[in-house]
């Protein structure tokens, strides 16, 4: 396998510390939070989709955010984003309504998506030039392994510790990675950037993280919280589950990257696609439990969708254009992902929760299809044509 930690800078380092803090709040996160809410709240469906909606709000209104900050380092944003993540984290063991409960969700959501887009832009500038899927994917394994340690960390300390006690130190690892990132490089990069970029250039890779943004939602708000409500998971199986899952991804992690790398954005995002299809059906049609845990792995497993389409996005965007519109492929991913939880909640509790994943069955089916137009080097080449042809037009003019 070769020595993984070959080529790391100082700057990919302290990245990589940030994103193994992420990791393991979203370990403790994912693990414990649909049990808790479940078992201590009873929230329904619709509740929870309502919680979820609103804290998808903070997403929706990040390229705002990125906008009035642009004069700032991305590190600085991303250390203090880090910190208040944590902090809206650890609050949750406060929580005794589903009104605090959406609270410090919506607290620790605003420094998640001001993190976002910037742990994006770091990921693609402190690293080597080419080979990009590589470097994403092991950033991306970074990741799995803090969530193999925190889910270990639940499933030994949970007895002792609560659920109070886990999200306190999901919360503080969050801190701690935040504060890790500002010590990286902040010089501001040479060219002048943009604060929102709207182009029409963008717009496949726009309507496909719109696309993504419905699925990954139906998917983060629905699946889990099935399993539970639906089919009696207890947390123990939770636990094991998810702990099973990120051990995948982890092994995973870089071979993922280099097949983006290899094989191209277009095909992996229609593999990626496709899997999703028989993934969501299964939910909708199969009862059995073993199966079901399975095509939940299997989901987590085709995370190579979104490095593609970020590599994506990185060959067709010049320098001084990446970080902004990389905000702007947030913002439309949740301009889907905030109204989704809301629709999905209704439509669970009055058509019940199999339409829920023939949508997202039906989502991913058109995303395949969309998908097969992305073409990044002759997309560019057209692009470059155009611009030189206008350029070209007020001399020829002059003649």
């Amino acid at each position: 396998m070769g020595n993984p930690f070959a080529g790391w800078n100082r700057n990919f380092s302290l990245l990589a510390a940030a994103t193994f803090s992420v990791g393991i709040f979203f370990g403790v996160q994912m693990t414990l939070y649909n049990n808790f809410v479940v078992d201590r709240l009873g929230i329904d469906a619709h509740q929870l989709g309502t919680v979820e909606a609103l804290r998808e709000v903070p997403g929706f209104l990040n390229a705002l955010f990125i906008g009035l900050v642009m004069h700032l380092a991305p590190p600085l944003i991303a250390g203090v984003a880090l910190i208040i993540m944590g902090i809206g984290f650890a609050a949750y063991a406060q929580v005794d309504s589903i009104f605090s409960l959406a609270l410090f969700s919506v607290v620790w959501s605003i420094g998640f998506h001001c993190w976002a887009p910037m742990g994006e832009t770091m990921s693609l500038t402190f690293t080597p030039p080419g080979d990009k899927g590589k470097w994403l994917g092991r950033l991306r394994s970074v990741g799995a392994v803090a969530w193999l340690l925190a889910i270990g960390g639940c499933m030994v300390l949970l007895d002792y510790l609560r659920y109070e006690g886990m999200f306190l130190v999901g919360g503080a690892a969050a801190v701690l990675g935040g504060v890790a990132i500002l010590f990286a490089e902040h010089t501001k990069p040479a060219q002048k950037e943009r604060a929102w970029v709207l182009k029409r250039r963008y717009t496949l890779y726009y309507v496909l993280q719109i696309l993504q943004g419905c699925r990954k939602q139906m998917f983060i708000t629905f699946a889990i919280f099935a399993l539970i409500k639906v089919h009696a998971m207890p947390v123990a199986t939770t636990m094991i589950l998810v702990l099973i899952n990120q051990t995948l991804v982890t092994l995973t992690g870089p071979l993922m990257g280099r097949l983006v790398d290899r094989f191209g954005e277009r095909l992996m995002l229609g593999l990626s696609h496709l899997g999703l299809i028989f993934v969501f059906l299964g939910y909708a049609l199969v009862e059995h439990q073993l199966t079901l845990y399975t095509l939940y792995c299997i989901d987590n497993l085709i995370f190579f969708g979104a490095i593609a389409l970020t590599t994506y996005v990185h060959k067709i965007a010049p320098p001084e254009e990446l970080k902004p519109t990389l905000s702007m492929g947030v913002t439309m991913n949740h301009v889907a992902s905030v109204f989704v939880p809301l629709a999905g909640g209704v439509i669970w509790h009055y058509f019940g929760y199999q339409i829920i994943f023939y949508i997202g069955a039906l989502i991913s089916l058109v995303s395949l299809i969309i998908s097969q137009r992305v073409d990044p080097e002759g997309e560019l080449a057209r692009w470059r044509a155009e611009e030189e042809a206008a350029q070209a037009r007020p001399a020829l003019a002059a003649t």
